[in-house]
C-alpha cells in the first residue's frame, strides 16, 4: 500500500486531516518496528529457554478533554530522544488500538510475539478480567488481549481502554491518571473540536457516564481513584510537556527507565 493510500484509509477510518493520517502511518512503522524486534526477542527467549524479564511501560487513564494522549506523545518522545531505546517507545491511543484490534494484518503478528508462558498468563487472565459478561466482551476480548499483548512486550504507553486494569499485577508498570478542571476540559475540547462550549459539555458528559460505567460495572474498576496510580495530574496549570516531565521523572526514581 503507497502512502497515498495509507492517507485514504485512515482519513475513511476516522475522518481524519492528511497531516493527522501521516501521523498515523508514522505510528504503523512504529507498530511494525516493536512486532519484528519482539518477534527476535521471543525466538531468543525459546531458544534459551529463559524467564521472559519484566519490560518497562506506561498507563495512562485519562478524564475525557484533559489531554491524555497528547502527554503521551511528548513523553514517547523524550524516552526515545534520551534513550534511543530498542525497540522505540510507541503510544497508543484509542483509535490505534481499535485499529490494531480491527485489522488482522497488523493483530495476527502482534499475537505471534506471545512466547507460551505468556499465552497461558492471558489466559488466566481472562477468567478473571470481567465481572460480568456483557454482549460487547466478544468484541472487547481481542482488544484486550492486544493491549496485554504490547504491555508484555513493552516500550508502550497505553492511553485509556482500561489499560490500568489490564496491567494489574504486571511488573515494569507505571501508572498515570491525566484530570483538569470541566471548565478546563470544555474549553480545550471545543478549541479542538470546532465546536460549542455547550456541544463540547455534552460530549464530555456523555463520554464520561459510558465510559465509566462499563469500567465500573463489567470490569470491576473505578478509574478515579487516585490509589489505582503511581501519580495524579491536573493539566490545569501545565503544559502536556511538563506533565510528561513529571512522568519522565517518576520512572526515572522508580528505574523503570
Amino acid at each position: 500500500m503507497n502512502y497515498m493510500e495509507h492517507f485514504s484509509v485512515y482519513e475513511r477510518l476516522f475522518g481524519i486531516s492528511k497531516e493527522e493520517s501521516m501521523a498515523y502511518h508514522k505510528m504503523d512503522q512504529y507498530i511494525n518496528n516493536q512486532v519484528r524486534f519482539w518477534h527476535q526477542q521471543k525466538e531468543e527467549v525459546e531458544k534459551i529457554g529463559k524467564e521472559a524479564k519484566a519490560v518497562p511501560f506506561v498507563t495512562i487513564s485519562r478524564e475525557y478533554g484533559a489531554g491524555g494522549y497528547e502527554v503521551a506523545e511528548k513523553l514517547v518522545t523524550m524516552i526515545n530522544e534520551e534513550y534511543s531505546p530498542e525497540p522505540l517507545w510507541a503510544a497508543y491511543d484509542k483509535d490505534l488500538l481499535d485499529k490494531l484490534s480491527d485489522d488482522m494484518g497488523l493483530s495476527k503478528p502482534l499475537s505471534d510475539t506471545l512466547t507460551h508462558d505468556a499465552r497461558t498468563k492471558i489466559t488466566e487472565f481472562f477468567q478473571t478480567f470481567f465481572s460480568k459478561f456483557p454482549p460487547q466482551v466478544a468484541v472487547f476480548q481481542r482488544l484486550v488481549e492486544n493491549i496485554k499483548t504490547l504491555l508484555l512486550n513493552g516500550n508502550v504507553v497505553i492511553v485509556g481502554r482500561a489499560g490500568r486494569k489490564i496491567a494489574k499485577d504486571m511488573p515494569g508498570g507505571f501508572h498515570v491518571r491525566i484530570v483538569a478542571p470541566l471548565k478546563w476540559r470544555i474549553d480545550r475540547v471545543s478549541r479542538v473540536f470546532g465546536i460549542s462550549e455547550k456541544e463540547a459539555e455534552h460530549v464530555i458528559a456523555d463520554k464520561t457516564k459510558k465510559r465509566e460505567s462499563f469500567l465500573r460495572e463489567f470490569v470491576n474498576f473505578d478509574n478515579t481513584d487516585p490509589h489505582n496510580y503511581h501519580i495524579v495530574i491536573n493539566m490545569e496549570e501545565i503544559t502536556a510537556e511538563e506533565a510528561a516531565k513529571m512522568i519522565y521523572d517518576g520512572m526515572k526514581i522508580r528505574d523503570i527507565i
